[in-house]
């Protein structure tokens, strides 16, 4: 069981070492993906890819890990309030299988954090406020 679980948390981490590369890619493939609202879209662009790089290395290296996963669950979440559901509302079928892709994939963050984490400062931060 122990090594379906260490495949699994390595299926989990390492495609976001590459959704954060490809962030630092050409620009008009992630452009149209933030909203019109937000001003300076290349920023978010490459701070999204930056954001995805920390939590990789952050899982690698074993440091922050639980706090990295957590706040990329919350990231996720964003993108699927922000982006995928307008976008989806608009007519975009695409965009209504991304909300499904990152909803799951934000669910698996949750999951790293509570289950996966090694650095146990911010997990155990959570579990002594859940009574506050």
């Amino acid at each position: 069981m122990n090594t379906l679980k260490n495949i699994g948390k390595w299926l989990f981490i390492l495609p976001f070492a590459a959704f954060g590369i490809l962030h630092f890619g050409p620009l008009e493939f992630s452009l149209p993906y933030i909203p019109s609202y937000l001003p300076f879209p290349t920023f978010w662009v490459y701070f999204t890819g930056v954001c995805l790089m920390a939590f990789t290395i952050s899982a690698i290296i074993k440091k922050l890990d639980g706090l990295a996963a957590f706040l990329l669950g919350i990231m996720l979440l964003l993108f699927v309030f922000m982006i995928h559901i307008p976008k989806a509302m608009a007519g975009d079928f695409l965009q209504v299988i991304a909300t499904f892709r990152d909803t799951a994939m934000a669910g698996a963050a949750f999951i790293y954090t509570a289950a996966m984490a090694r650095d146990y400062r911010f997990v155990n931060f959570l579990k002594s406020n859940k009574n506050d």
